[in-house]
């Protein structure tokens, strides 16, 4: 699933683990692929990639793997800090938390 190369790595506040290309021209930055990502409304804590570059100046579209299944989405930073927001068709296939 990995599309970019990465070699370097940057520990964000919520201790997910980004790593970047060492590349002069990175434009990307820190999220090429992600460890121990947090996922928006779950508990879960996964590696994920990105799948592009930034399609606006806050997200990167990215994906990552749940029992089997691909779940696409894009990063975004909350906080100062890396979080994997899986796009609303995708939810099913994640254990959401109940929200009150």
């Amino acid at each position: 699933m990995q599309r970019f190369h990465a070699d370097k790595t940057e520990t964000f506040t919520n201790g997910a683990i980004g790593w970047r290309s060492s590349s002069e021209f990175d434009c990307l930055g820190p999220f090429a692929k992600v460890q121990n990502c947090p996922i928006k409304g779950t508990d879960l804590r996964l590696t994920c990639y990105a799948t592009s570059h930034a399609d606006t100046y806050f997200s990167v579209p990215a994906v990552t793997r749940h029992r089997g299944q691909r779940i696409k989405g894009y990063f975004a930073v909350e906080d100062g800090a890396c979080v994997f927001v899986p796009m609303s068709s995708q939810r099913s296939k994640l254990p959401m938390l109940a929200t009150n």
